[in-house]
């Protein structure tokens, strides 16, 4: 899926790491991806965007050489070291009795059941997740731990990341309603909230900037999307926000300005 449908890619990365969330902290989410992406003619565009997805979700990145191989039958094809890759991975990084007690593998390569039994052999649990189902093996298919990622458009339906991404691209004319969304954003850190479980955050927003229950949970997904807040689900989802961060500097004109009321 990689590189063939951005925004679905995106979508997809969005609904991994909130799901991983949901399952406790996430300590480490790896990209391992072939080399050969990046030997295309769109070969900036891809580093680009590759790394606007590591800053966006907070991952690590990991180029896999890729080489010429013949087959049995004598043709020649490219075979990348995304499987060795992995496996040295978690081989020479994740330790017995350290670390994370649960180790996820994104994919639908049924080669990966023998990477999955290396953590498990150093006392890790392991889960299969899917965003292809059409294209993920059946034995993966198989395991007790196999689920299967909806990917929806939730993100870039969010009101005030639409909002954002105009501001930032400045491709087109800001409405009143855009300023008034980015204006919103910048005033949330005058609120200093801290500490606070999701839904009760969601109330003292509401409360402080006059945003229906709604806007005010858009507005909480855009900050943990954009890791300007941290969400910990051990601790019932109390949020955490980072009140310096640069996304709150960087809306101040339009907190200053004069918006409109809706």
């Amino acid at each position: 899926m990689l590189a063939k449908d951005k925004g679905q890619t995106e979508d997809a990365l969005a609904e991994i790491m909130r799901m991983g969330r949901n399952r406790g902290e996430v300590v480490e989410a790896k990209l391992f991806v072939p080399i050969y992406y990046f030997h295309k003619e769109e070969c900036q565009e891809i580093w680009g965007w590759l790394n606007f997805l590591c800053l966006k979700f907070s991952l690590t990145l990991e180029g896999c050489p890729v080489s010429s191989v013949y087959t049995t039958d004598k043709v020649r094809r490219m075979k990348d070291s995304v499987d060795p890759r992995v496996s040295m991975f978690v081989v020479n990084h994740i330790y017995k009795g350290i670390g994370p007690e649960l180790v996820i593998f994104v994919t639908g390569d049924g080669d990966f059941l023998g990477i999955s039994g290396k953590a498990k052999n150093k006392s890790k649990l392991t889960e299969f997740w899917s965003v292809d189902p059409e294209n993920t093996s059946r034995f993966i298919r198989r395991e007790e731990n196999f689920s299967e990622i909806e990917v929806t458009s939730s993100l870039q339906e969010n009101p005030f990341l639409v909002s954002l991404v105009k501001a930032n691209k400045k491709e087109e004319e800001l409405t009143d309603e855009d300023k008034r969304r980015l204006a919103l954003v910048a005033k949330m850190a005058d609120l200093q909230l801290q500490g606070k479980e999701f839904e009760n955050m969601s109330i003292l927003v509401s409360a402080g900037l006059g945003t229906t229950p709604a806007e005010s949970e858009h507005l909480l997904d855009l900050l943990t999307t954009l890791k300007v807040a941290e969400i910990h689900p051990v601790t019932k989802w109390v949020v955490d926000v980072d009140y310096f961060h640069g996304l709150f500097q960087y809306l101040q004109p339009y907190k200053e300005s004069k918006e409109p009321t809706p």
